[in-house]
């Protein structure tokens, strides 16, 4: 399998980054006569060096001339050696002399903060180090056998993402004292690059919990890394070297040697100019003909960056088309190491009606609306497909198949020991949606969902069949999660039918050839088999799991499956929502409602934070937020009162709380159900103490 080959493949070949071994960094001396000219003639002249001097000067040649650098540093690196058409990713997934985190590149104005990225320190005990750290297979922890069916899954190792996370923390909180420290006029707006950076940050920090496979850890890794050392150099540029350059004294600063920071090239004095007196390493480069009286103490070898750094391509990634202008490149490679969001919403784009009206077929876009007609019939659902439903309108309506209630009112919480303690607002909010009228989006709609919907697994009369769902829902969990986070599949939501299917292990193809059950099983293989493959899962033999295999039930643990069902769901409906009602793309927004910003991989601490905390001061925040939102809905019902009157409030009295609450979610689950013609899911609450 690739992916198991890539891990041999880099444990055959174990690069550590000789930029952080000292042995590498001696400096060679090198002759100091070039061409007949004697670049130390000048050595004993002044008591002082200048910025246009060099503590150390090294000599080379492009094309058919010779250069010679100077530099306030006490080494000398060669200029990048690139492809100029093409950006390269390394076998180390990172992008060789290409990236300004590992190597300088020439002085741009546009980028001018990335000389002072920190240079990777030679000492392996210094806690920086850990930026330049390359993970190997030993680092990726697949979960224990006989949990899942995922071989090809895992995580990078706790102790590893702790240590990253502390480092990232630290440096984040940093820049939260920073912008606090900002006077509040509109001149001390910090750079736009800042907040994004700092969003991506933290972005990529939760998506390395999300299970994966072994080389997109390692690029979730290296990606952490290059985003924690350019806020960095960001921050140190703002905070440190642009007060310096406006002449602000800094008694922290070196003045024979300036800070450890990567550098850059330039051929401009001015710039060379600027970096010796904001103490940042520069190196000089100037035809070998123009050297006139520059005073230089020492001559030596430039260093290559081939020495440093991996430079053989990864096997399977393409070379991205770049031209040979530095602005550009850097801007590219930006947009390169730039994750895809894995909080994309998966109601975008949603399966169209095919000829025999099930929810499998042509993909299609459904965009965001700003106005809704109850009575246009061109308006459509990002359900887009029409489904003949039993169920009567505003109803129960009990009957079964295969012993569980299929056609259950979801508008009315499930009752079972096994469900999560409802939320009273939210629940109540559920069961008084106004169901006389149809949706606007249209009626007889396929019952879509992110993930199952939590009552499916309660559901079943019979134990035993409880039981097989609670378990192969466990060790699909993973690929589930990777199918959300990572799939190229655009059509992530599924019927309530065929997720019925798949946590009864009809997954492979099952039944007569021509037959209906076996047209059902194949499109269910063929839209899991991405995932699975990904998973290292080249076979299901022993899926489904014999019944006499399935472990006995836990109401605990079965609590604590379905809540985290209700909270994914509850959050990927919410996006897809706020998208819809309001016509704009902010899913950053949206992610700030709940107690932390995760949609998948969620703690399950967090069932009893945020929305689901006991007390009102813990939830207004949260509840807050969602108003905020939606202030700029446009839904066929009626805003309610307490949602305006909270605007610009931060502080409410307990009764004001619970009023809000419940205005929240009635307009909530109301909205949902006009836009999108079904029960929404609803957050939930675990009552139990959770383990650590």
């Amino acid at each position: 399998m690739k992916t198991l080959d890539v891990q041999m493949d880099l444990r055959a070949d174990p690069l550590t980054m000789r930029i952080m071994n000292p042995y590498y960094w001696k400096v060679e001396d090198a002759p100091s006569i070039v061409n007949g000219v004697n670049l130390l003639i000048n050595q004993n002249r002044r008591a002082t060096l200048g910025p246009l001097d060099g503590r150390v000067a090294a000599h080379f040649e492009m094309g058919n001339a010779s250069y010679f650098v100077t530099t306030n540093a006490l080494y000398v690196p060669r200029l990048p050696e690139v492809d100029p058409k093409q950006i390269v990713v390394r076998r180390d997934m990172r992008f060789g002399p290409d990236d300004p985190v590992l190597w300088p590149r020439l002085y741009s104005d546009k980028f001018c903060h990335l000389p002072a990225i920190p240079k990777a320190p030679t000492d392996a005990e210094n806690p920086l180090s850990l930026m330049w750290w390359n993970p190997d297979p030993d680092d990726f922890v697949c979960p224990a056998s006989g949990r899942t069916l995922t071989r090809g899954l895992g995580r990078l190792r706790f102790d590893w993402y702790a240590k990253l996370a502390a480092l990232a923390n630290v440096l984040l909180s940093e820049h939260d004292r920073y912008l606090k420290s900002l006077p509040t006029d509109n001149l001390a707006k910090p750079p736009l690059l800042l907040a994004q950076l700092v969003e991506r940050l933290r972005l990529s920090l939760e998506r390395l919990r999300i299970p994966s496979t072994f080389i997109r850890m390692v690029v979730g890794v290296t990606t952490v890394q290059r985003e924690y050392l350019e806020l960095t150099g960001l921050l140190r540029y703002m905070t440190k070297y642009r007060p310096r350059l406006d002449g602000i004294a800094d008694p922290a600063a070196d003045t024979t040697s300036p800070d450890n920071c990567i550098g850059c090239f330039t051929d401009n004095p001015r710039i060379a100019q600027i970096f010796w007196k904001v103490r940042l390493p520069c190196w000089l480069i100037r035809p070998l003909q123009a050297f006139a009286d520059e005073r230089i103490l020492k001559m030596v070898v430039p260093f290559a960056a081939r020495t440093f750094l991996e430079m053989k391509p990864a096997a399977g990634f393409e070379p991205v088309p770049a031209t040979d202008r530095l602005d550009e490149r850097l801007a590219l490679l930006h947009h390169c190491t730039e994750n895809t969001p894995w909080y994309r919403n998966p109601f975008q784009v949603v399966a169209a009606a095919s000829s025999s009206g099930s929810a499998g077929g042509q993909l299609a876009r459904d965009p965001p609306a700003r106005t809704v007609s109850s009575t246009s019939k061109a308006h459509r659902s990002p359900y887009a497909g029409s489904r003949p439903q039993s169920k009567a309108r505003g109803s129960n309506v009990n009957a079964k198949v295969g012993g569980s209630n299929i056609n259950r009112d979801k508008f009315v919480a499930f009752d079972s020991p096994e469900m999560p303690t409802m939320i009273p607002s939210w629940s109540s909010a559920l069961a008084a949606v106004d169901r006389r009228q149809h949706p606007s989006c249209g009626i007889d709609l396929p019952q879509l969902y992110v993930m199952p919907e939590p009552a499916l697994l309660a559901s079943p009369d019979d134990e035993l069949r409880r039981r097989v769902l609670y378990h192969h829902y466990e060790l699909l969990r993973d690929a589930l999660m990777f199918r959300l986070a990572f799939g190229d599949e655009p059509r992530a939501l599924l019927t309530t039918q065929e997720w019925r299917d798949i946590l009864s292990g009809k997954i492979t193809k099952q039944g007569k050839a021509g037959s209906r059950a076996r047209a059902r099983s194949a499109s269910l293989e063929d839209l899991m088999r991405p995932a699975l493959d990904a998973c290292g899962i080249d076979d299901l033999t022993g899926f489904p799991v014999s019944p006499d295999a399935i472990p006995p039930l836990n109401l605990n643990k079965a609590k604590e499956i379905l809540w985290e069902l209700a909270e994914i769901n509850f959050r990927y409906e919410l996006l897809a929502l706020d998208a819809r009602a309001s016509g704009l793309d902010r899913p950053d927004e949206c992610r700030r409602c709940f107690a932390t910003t995760k949609l998948i991989g969620i703690d399950l601490h967090e069932s009893q934070r945020g929305l689901a905390a006991l007390e009102t001061d813990d939830r207004l925040p949260h509840l807050l937020c969602i108003a905020r939102l939606m202030h700029d809905w446009t839904v066929p019902c009626e805003r309610p009162k307490e949602i305006d009157d909270a605007r610009g409030r931060t502080a409410l009295s307990p009764g004001d709380v619970y009023a809000l609450e419940g205005a929240v979610a009635r307009y909530y689950t109301q909205s949902f159900y006009e836009l999108f013609g079904r029960a929404a899911v609803v957050p939930m609450r675990l009552e139990h103490a959770i383990s650590a």
